[in-house]
């Protein structure tokens, strides 16, 4: 893509294209960095813009982290390692993501235990004895869901080490 040239202009542009993308939804500075790379922006054009929505109030990574994960968490689709992830891949710092997180799992009340359960349910996994496929099939879902091992277990049993299903 060929470089926009430097300049006032420039910058009031790329702003402005920051600005609609910031409208539709809250965005991290890597993701406004790549929208910006992406447009052909210079770099110092990239950095003025990125200095001047910081000056403004509409940029602040770890409130748009916080938010980011109360809302993926209150959803009850995912465990807090699949929301962790989420988080690091809109290029947030891995310290600044595990904080969110754990501010997030407090403003929602988050229980991973009963988030699990929901997610079982809504797949027609819980309520009722599984045979080894389905137990393993459970296990595999929440595992990809980003819920711990242990919640696993609790839920499931281990179901790649006991093929005969869950005891009675």
């Amino acid at each position: 893509m060929v470089e926009e040239p430097e300049g006032p202009e420039a910058v009031q542009r790329a702003t402005d294209a920051c600005l609609r993308l910031l409208a539709v939804r809250a965005r991290s500075r890597h993701e406004l960095t790549l929208a910006l790379e992406r447009k052909g922006y210079a770099g110092p054009v990239r950095e003025a813009v990125l200095a001047r929505l910081g000056q403004w109030g509409y940029l602040d990574d770890a409130k748009f982290a916080r938010e980011r994960a109360a809302s993926l968490l209150g959803k009850g689709k995912l465990g807090p390692r699949a929301v962790l992830q989420r988080l690091q891949a809109h290029g947030l710092e891995g310290a600044v993501a595990r904080q969110a997180l754990a501010s997030a799992k407090d403003a929602v009340g988050f229980d991973a235990l009963a988030a699990a359960r929901q997610v079982l349910e809504r797949r027609r996994l819980a309520g009722r004895p599984l045979d080894a496929k389905e137990q393993a099939r459970a296990g595999r879902l929440l595992l990809s869901r980003g819920f711990a091992p242990d919640i696993v277990t609790q839920l499931v049993g281990e179901p790649s080490l006991d093929p005969s299903g869950q005891d009675e």
